[in-house]
């Protein structure tokens, strides 16, 4: 008789690392907000015009509008830092 050895295909999930959300701006004004516009199919002329609808509507905040450099799943450092040393909040523009 043949003797057969079987292997579970499921396989094993790394553990996943939780990461706590930003706390929520108390206030926009005097605030910088970035856009960032993943560079998705239309999605240039929305954040151009989201920067510009929230400009008139919120005048005490700036709003930067940036593209993110290279595909949707890299990482841009350069963008990350520059965010990260002046402005207060992102919008991500992801599309779809």
């Amino acid at each position: 008789m043949n003797k057969y050895t079987v292997l579970n295909p499921q396989g094993h999930r790394a553990p996943i690392q939780h990461s706590p959300l930003a706390p929520r701006l108390d206030s926009l004004d005097g605030k910088t907000i970035y856009i960032v516009d993943m560079r998705w199919p239309y999605t240039e002329q929305f954040t151009k015009e989201l920067r510009d609808i929230l400009a008139e509507k919120y005048p005490g905040t700036t709003f930067i509008r940036r593209e993110k450099a290279g595909p949707y799943g890299e990482a841009d450092p350069e963008l990350w830092k520059e965010i990260g040393n002046r402005g207060d909040g992102i919008i991500m523009a992801i599309g779809h």
